[in-house]
């Protein structure tokens, strides 16, 4: 099995509230596919290319590699706003809202978890930007490595939320 098959697999596998058809169906960006899975620190986010309402957070949760698909809510942020994981501020139509479905019965049912994020789901390269630009405004008085812990504390609570 090649590299490339190996980390797909790896990550559909680690789709947390998705069924296996719907992991399947799931398409993954090229440059995820050159990822050592093993050394992902960062929590790392993607819109399906193909699908464009949906996306993914990969993250370590309790020591895991796990996945957390998104969908996009009903419409966008209209004025500045900040992401609830990286805590960047955005300009206006840059921050949108996510809902993820819980895993089993309860996703089922329709129960959701949302949250206020970066609509690119770029959060780990945004809490490395070192100065603020007009696009992106980082947390002031923080170093990039603060963000970055941030960053992944806020996306394990975000995923303790959806899988409960």
């Amino acid at each position: 099995m090649s590299e490339t098959t190996t980390t797909d697999a790896r990550i559909r596998r680690a789709m947390a509230n998705s069924t296996k058809g719907e992991a399947t169906r799931m398409t993954l960006p090229a440059w995820v596919r050159d990822l050592d899975l093993d050394a992902v620190e960062d929590v790392l986010g993607w819109r399906d290319p193909k699908a464009p309402d949906r996306g993914v957070l990969l993250l370590t949760h309790e020591g895991e590699l796990t996945g957390i698909a998104l969908r996009a809510g009903e419409g966008g942020v209209r004025s500045a706003a900040m992401c609830a994981l990286c805590r960047t501020t955005h300009a206006a139509g840059r921050v949108e809202l996510l809902v993820a479905r819980r895993p089993g019965a309860a996703g089922r049912n329709g129960d959701t978890v949302g949250t206020y994020v970066c609509g690119d789901l770029a959060c780990a390269q945004h809490v490395r930007v070192e100065k603020a630009t007009a696009a992106l405004r980082p947390t002031p008085g923080t170093t990039v490595e603060e963000r970055r812990a941030g960053l992944r504390e806020r996306a394990r609570d975000f995923a303790k939320a959806v899988l409960g």
